[in-house]
């Protein structure tokens, strides 16, 4: 892949891998756009778009894994970029084509935790902003896996990640204790939260998004189903089990400019 698009204009992003299942797509598809343009910014701001595309030469080949992430896309192609965007929601990609233009990158829908994985190629550079921070355990696995093996030698991949409980988890299980309902929302043992367990009331805890409206924000988180929170130190014992024996690599937990709670790993390939 050379990172050119490939589609024409006004057809829907390519599907390299052969239709997507997965249910967190559907939250996604509903939310659309307004992740972006409804006065909420759900993307890095300037300096963290520098952190992630710094070093990025003119015509190197770069995947951005998040088409909510618009503001990542728009400076990763001033930086003269070769840019594929993927994601598993075709409604993001078809927006995202919108704004950005059809020939400005390619766009293709596909699924990175998919347990048989789309190959699309090889990449100078990853990209992805606390995408991990939306799926299982299992799926982080998965996704490393995946993004990992889509790194050329000498390539690097950059993801930031949270820690621990988001400031919104906090108001849901205080809630959900408050209710005498923690269990419903939240495995502690696990450490994982889950929205859908407070379809009835989670309009009443959660922080507004800009304009977005609060049905459209419920109906977001619960379909979104259960996601895992990280421990420190967790997200290396994850990326040691999803890549393979045969690869090489070094990786830095780097702060992320602005935002204390976050961190960036890169993760460079050398064989």
């Amino acid at each position: 892949m050379d990172g050119r698009p490939t589609d024409s204009p006004g057809r829907r992003p390519a599907a390299v891998d052969g239709g997507i299942a997965n249910p967190k797509a559907v939250a996604w598809n509903r939310l659309g756009s307004a992740y972006w343009n409804r006065n909420y910014d759900g993307g890095p701001d300037e300096a963290g778009c520098a952190q992630y595309l710094g070093g990025v030469a003119g015509g190197e080949r770069v995947l951005l894994v998040g088409a909510s992430t618009v503001r990542l896309a728009r400076a990763a192609l001033d930086a003269g970029a070769r840019l594929v965007v993927a994601d598993f929601s075709e409604i993001l990609l078809a927006e995202l084509e919108a704004s950005l233009g059809a020939d400005a990158a390619r766009y293709v829908r596909a699924d990175v935790v998919s347990a048989d994985p789309p190959d699309v190629g090889r990449f100078d550079l990853i990209v992805a902003d606390r995408l991990v921070n939306r799926f299982t355990r299992d799926e982080m696995v998965r996704a490393l896996r995946f993004l990992a093996s889509a790194v050329d030698v000498g390539g690097r991949m950059r993801l930031s990640y949270r820690l621990g409980l988001y400031e919104r988890d906090e108001l849901l299980l205080a809630e959900a204790r408050r209710r005498g309902e923690q269990a419903a929302v939240f495995d502690e043992a696990a450490f994982d939260v889950d929205y859908s367990g407070a379809s009835g009331w989670l309009a009443e805890v959660l922080p507004r998004h800009g304009d977005i409206p609060v049905e459209a924000l419920v109906d977001f988180y619960v379909a979104r189903g259960r996601e895992h929170r990280l421990r420190e130190g967790e997200l290396d014992g994850l990326l040691a089990e999803a890549v393979g024996d045969g690869t090489r690599y070094r990786v830095a937990h780097l702060p992320v400019p602005g935002l204390p709670a976050d961190l960036l790993l890169e993760f460079t390939r050398s064989a």
